[in-house]
């Protein structure tokens, strides 16, 4: 085979030992889950959505907005955005907020939900609050009247 005929990419390395040890540095951060559901308690909290007839069966398609204000001692805003973009807390108690407002539109309970949440910050006339958005696709299992007319 040609050297022109060869597949891009490494060739062939000789396998070598691996090392005994590796070291590895992470960075963790979690909010303070007391503090964190009082900001939830007081988030304003946007949702719109309906549902759609789809090969017989009804699928919900929303999104709901969290916009929590933080309090005066927050750290900067770079190390918060990246913290409460990563904290699985916050991303958890978003999508049960979610949850509920899809539910309570959708007239029915929701079976497997497919969901994209989008966050940062959102300067407001009042303070800075950071802001949660989540995209919300779900089937619903039982209709009742009301999604029915919907």
């Amino acid at each position: 085979m040609s050297r022109s005929e060869r597949l891009p990419g490494p060739g062939l390395a000789k396998v070598q030992r691996p090392p005994l040890l590796q070291r590895r540095h992470i960075e963790l951060v979690t909010c303070s889950t007391g503090r964190l559901h009082a900001l939830f308690e007081s988030a304003d909290v946007l949702s719109e959505g309906s549902t759609r007839d789809e090969g017989g069966a009804l699928v919900y398609y929303g999104s709901t907005s969290l916009h929590v204000a933080l309090p005066s001692d927050a750290p900067l805003a770079a190390l918060l955005d990246r913290a409460l973009a990563l904290d699985p807390h916050l991303r958890l108690r978003a999508l049960r907020v979610a949850h509920r407002e899809a539910a309570a539109r959708a007239g029915g309970p929701l079976g497997p939900m497919q969901a994209e949440i989008r966050c940062g910050f959102a300067p407001r006339a009042a303070a800075v609050s950071f802001a949660l958005t989540v995209d919300v696709t779900a089937r619903v299992l039982i209709t009742t009247d009301r999604t029915a007319r919907a």
